[in-house]
């Protein structure tokens, strides 16, 4: 009979007995199709309420380690997994997706007018061969215009064309962090950079953010950095200093410098990433511009006009420039001068400008629609952020929400897919406005959000055990 070790557990007894489950899983001690206890029995062996098993075999089936069946019992499940929800899929029409942040690419400049352009460019067929892996320098420059946006005044010789942003994450964590080191991110953060810096050996610390007076998210917490400089070895810390996903939250110019500060003192390089910068009225100061010797700062314009084009931009300190530029080569070579040359393309002939206006003009009446519809509950946001932070009602769980929209055909994410997996669920969800091209389908898709909600939280809530 399997029985977990939590005797120097700490916090929660049934997130101990579900990472301890985890952790088993991983090890090769417990293998699929074995069969968990029954519930009833391991509570008596652990001492603890029927409740915190409840909860315990929930939470792990929450993460996809277990599976229950009726009259069967819960088992350790398969090696499948679902397709994230956050992978776009081919064709859903009757879907309506307020969880993937594809910011309105209806509005998108016309490819087929952008290849006709292409077309006749001079020398064009250099397009068609080997360029360095860093990008053509016509190229790089295109990226030193995309990060004045940004509020950086980048150096062509130090920026890198990659494939998309993220992409540009994984080879910039490459170049910066060596295997085996603590990486600081937000409690609530962009849910691909948890498998991204895993996948290269790198460790996710969570770093809470500070609670604004209204209840909402401020910039991460400079003194809990501190401390998990401290406590965890950190040695770097990967930020969204604009429009955070999925908070929303833009740091003011002292955020920045007091996290600028705790870098400086514990010698921690800082990754910015921004993808949405282009959305925002105001530019403050990057950390780029901030901190240039120890910050990579990485663009893209995918969520401005061109996700097809799979086209980002790193700046990254000197220091670093081979190494970027070798992570390039070997992960892919060089990301397309063909798609490269679009961008540069759209961005010379001031596209993107006109692309934004629409855009900004869209999401004002978009946002505004969400507020009304989604009161009295909190959406952290405001009319220039694609999305929205919704917070629910204490007891209502996230994932129910989550489950009960999907079975009415309108997706959207719980909190969890911005977490750590050993994190408690929280009351959140994210609310995207653009990757619904239909303005009656999005306001209907709201009032069936807003009536769902409505609905668990009238339900009366489950008494928790001390466990």
């Amino acid at each position: 009979m399997w029985i977990p070790k939590i005797e120097d557990a700490q916090g929660p007894i049934y997130l101990a007995i579900a990472n301890a489950l985890e952790a088993d899983i991983n090890e090769g001690v417990l293998d699929q199709g074995d069969r968990l206890p029954p519930q009833r029995e391991l509570a008596y062996r652990l001492g603890v309420t029927l409740g915190t098993i409840t909860r315990a075999y929930g939470e792990a089936e929450r993460r996809r380690l277990v599976k229950g069946e009726t009259g069967r019992g819960t088992y350790v499940a398969p090696e499948t997994h679902k397709v994230s929800p956050l992978v776009p899929k081919e064709d859903e029409p009757d879907v309506c997706d307020l969880a993937r942040n594809f910011a309105y690419p209806h509005l998108n400049p016309s490819l087929s007018d952008g290849l006709v352009r292409m077309a006749g460019t001079v020398g064009i067929d250099r397009l068609n061969g080997f360029v360095p892996s860093e990008g053509l320098k016509a190229h790089r420059e295109t990226g030193v215009l995309v990060f004045k946006d940004y509020g950086l005044e980048a150096d062509p010789d130090r920026v890198a064309v990659t494939c998309g942003a993220q992409h540009g994450i994984q080879v910039t964590c490459q170049a910066l962090f060596r295997s085996g080191d603590a990486i600081a991110v937000d409690r609530f953060t962009y849910p691909s950079i948890f498998p991204s810096l895993a996948s290269i050996g790198l460790k996710a610390v969570s770093v809470p953010a500070i609670v604004r007076a209204d209840g909402g998210f401020g910039a991460m917490d400079p003194d809990a950095l501190a401390q998990a400089a401290i406590s965890h070895g950190i040695k770097g810390v990967f930020l969204m200093p604009n429009m955070q996903n999925p908070t929303t939250h833009t740091m003011s110019a002292e955020e920045r410098e007091d996290l600028v500060r705790v870098a400086r003192e514990h010698d921690l390089k800082i990754v910015e990433d921004d993808p949405y910068t282009p959305f925002l009225p105001e530019t403050l100061p990057a950390f780029g511009a901030l901190a240039p010797e120890r910050t990579a700062s990485i663009a893209s314009i995918s969520k401005v006009c061109s996700p097809g084009s799979r086209i980002g931009f790193v700046h990254v300190p000197e220091l670093f420039g081979n190494s970027i530029r070798n992570k390039i080569g070997e992960s892919t070579w060089m990301a397309s001068p063909i798609t490269a040359e679009l961008i540069a393309g759209w961005v010379r002939e001031g596209h993107l400008f006109k692309t934004l206006r629409l855009k900004r003009i869209a999401n004002r009446t978009r946002f505004r629609q969400a507020v009304q519809i989604l009161s009295p509950y909190y959406l952290q946001g405001d009319t220039n952020k694609v999305f929205g932070w919704l917070r629910l009602p204490a007891h209502v769980d996230a994932d129910a929400v989550q489950a009960a929209l999907g079975h009415q055909r309108i997706s959207v994410l719980s909190s969890r897919y911005f977490q750590l997996r050993d994190h408690a669920p929280a009351p959140y969800l994210r609310i995207t406005f653009g990757s619904e091209e239909s303005d009656e389908r999005f306001r209907r898709s709201l009032e069936k959000v807003r009536a769902t909600i409505d609905q668990l939280a009238e339900l009366p809530e489950l008494s928790r055990p001390v466990g």
